[in-house]
């Protein structure tokens, strides 16, 4: 099962992650959710480009044991894939953190220190 193709008309959907940090400490648990057009059906949920799951809610919950760095994408109904969100999962006692958002040249680049 491979990526979809954009439906014509079609916006994109919004993989929104609260908190909406990257890399979190193991067993952190991260809220994702995808805004798109409010058609109703289920939400497709992608994982390193692969389809992961199909939710009625627009939103799921993801914490690693481990690890991991993992690429996250969704769908909603009436729209199509969205950019993908790379999620990060560390073991170390302190990370420096980045925005999980795009950003563009000249954008102001907030970093969070914690341990």
């Amino acid at each position: 099962a491979g990526i979809p193709c954009h439906p014509a008309g079609a916006q994109p959907s919004q993989l929104m992650l609260d908190p909406p940090w990257t890399p979190m400490f193991l067993m952190e648990r991260v809220t994702l959710t995808c805004q798109g057009s409010g058609a109703p059906g289920p939400t497709k949920w992608y994982l390193n480009e692969r389809l992961w799951k199909q939710t009625e809610p627009n939103n799921i919950y993801v914490s690693r044991g481990h690890a991991a760095k993992d690429r996250y994408q969704c769908q909603s109904p009436g729209t199509y894939l969205s950019p993908a969100v790379t999620l990060s999962f560390s073991n170390d006692w302190l990370v420096l953190q980045v925005p999980t958002r795009v950003l563009l040249e000249g954008d102001e680049l907030r970093l969070r220190c914690r341990g």
